[in-house]
């Protein structure tokens, strides 16, 4: 409302001031006033009549533009030569009359015809002016403001796409850990009540921080430590990480939650993995990636997924900042690097 209101007022006062100096103008050109600052009693009439006059108009046009507004490119500059002509008609024969009834300045304009070409077509052709240029800033602001609504129906659209994807996390997760709970749970009570801790730990992180777009690293690795437990008490000495650079402690770089924990779920349920032949991952930070590798042993049997995985992070760092995942294989290596985000990143998009 106060946007609206003070729109109103600075376009009223942008009117004002653009009639205010044709009228000044006027008077410049005009003979009968001493010069274009004339605060005569005259001088003040005339400009008085004549600003209240034209903001009329203004407004008048306004109002028949609006209505003729889907109408065709020629018919609206007939209607409003139409519009400027009888202005400056009338304009002009207000002012004629006025001077000779209110002023008696009879002899000033026996010699000036009703019509006045010089006047009249003047304002004729500073309205087509004022108009041209009103037209040309008023398709300019539509556009703008297409553009702006565009941009918020595609904002709120990568929104509900990317809602959409977390909400695929936490059931998938759930499910696939307790299949893992359910492997140990008769066979070693007190690693099953750990396992139920560190499960209720890693679940809580996701029901709180899946809330949010985009998390710490640090915050990630946390959860990611805990998820290891849980694989470690599965496949005890089958499973290896190393996370380097001191990955774990870094705090001001952001990662869309559980990315992490979901590309370590992917490399299990891709490859096989034992004793003797462990499957190592390891997390580190090179250039400007978070790059998950795992070394490389692939199952040969057909793989139940739920769909859920590289091809959910891969989706949600598009959807985020327009960033591709990259991944490749390499000397016996699975490798995914995962762009880094920022803060900028963060405020981006959700602001």
């Amino acid at each position: 409302m106060v946007l609206k209101w003070n729109y109103k007022w600075s376009s009223f006062l942008i009117r004002l001031g653009i009639i205010y100096l044709v009228q000044l103008m006027i008077k410049g050109f005009d003979y009968s006033f001493g010069h274009f600052l004339d605060f005569t009693f005259r001088g003040i009439i005339f400009s008085s009549s004549f600003i209240v006059f034209w903001m009329i108009i203004w407004y008048l046009a306004e109002w028949i533009n609006e209505k003729i507004k889907y109408r065709g490119e020629l018919i609206k500059l007939f209607i409003n030569l139409i519009i400027g002509y009888a202005a400056g008609f009338l304009s002009n024969n207000i002012y004629r009359f006025g001077d000779i009834y209110l002023f008696d300045n009879t002899e000033t304009w026996k010699d000036i015809s009703i019509f006045n070409p010089e006047l009249v077509i003047a304002l004729l052709l500073i309205y087509m002016v004022v108009y041209g240029v009103y037209e040309y800033l008023n398709v300019k602001l539509q556009k703008k403001d297409e553009q702006l609504k565009k941009e918020k129906l595609q904002k709120e659209n990568i929104f509900a796409q990317y809602q959409s994807l977390k909400n695929q996390i936490e059931p998938h997760f759930l499910f696939n850990s307790l299949s893992v709970l359910s492997s140990i749970v008769h066979t070693d009570s007190d690693l099953a009540s750990d396992f139920i801790v560190k499960l209720s730990k890693t679940m809580r992180f996701i029901i709180e921080k899946n809330k949010f777009d985009l998390v710490t690293l640090k915050d990630e690795m946390a959860m990611v430590k805990d998820y290891f437990f849980l694989l470690k008490t599965r496949f005890n000495d089958g499973i290896h990480l190393q996370l380097l650079n001191d990955i774990e402690n870094v705090n001001d770089i952001y990662i869309p939650p559980v990315s992490i924990q979901l590309l370590i779920e992917n490399a299990i349920k891709h490859n096989k993995l034992s004793i003797a032949e462990p499957i190592y991952i390891s997390i580190c930070i090179c250039d400007n990636y978070i790059c998950v590798k795992n070394t490389l042993n692939k199952k040969t049997e057909a793989i139940d997924s739920t769909g859920i995985g590289l091809n959910n992070i891969s989706k949600r760092y598009e959807l985020i900042a327009n960033k591709k995942v990259e991944t490749k294989e390499e000397d016996n290596l699975f490798i995914v690097k995962l762009p880094l985000l920022s803060q900028e990143d963060y405020e981006n998009f959700n602001y």
